[in-house]
């Protein structure tokens, strides 16, 4: 398999695992996608794609590995108290509720 191959199967799983997650309404994050993509490692039957799984599933982990890493205390803060804005405005204005 040529490079042009392996990056293709690449987007090929990524954009199945992402549209499983958008199809069960579920929320599309890092650790969803992971998580989507260790599943379908589980039952894939093909050995090509099955292979190429773990190594995709590696690559992900890395890069949110080296992303984290990088960031420095304050902006970790300022990561963590924007998330916290969002909910909370999430839960006063009654938006991203589940009905």
């Amino acid at each position: 398999m040529n490079r042009s191959d392996i990056e293709q199967l690449t987007d090929e799983l990524i954009g199945e695992a992402v549209l499983s997650l958008l199809k069960r309404k579920a929320p599309v994050s890092s650790m969803a996608l992971l998580t989507e993509l260790r599943n379908m490692q589980a039952v894939e039957r093909d050995p090509r794609r099955r292979g190429a799984l773990p190594l995709i599933v590696a690559y992900i982990e890395a890069v949110m590995t080296d992303k984290c890493e990088q960031e420095t205390p304050t902006t970790k803060r300022q990561h963590k108290e924007s998330a916290q804005m969002m909910v909370d405005g999430m839960s006063a204005s009654g938006k991203g509720k589940i009905h």
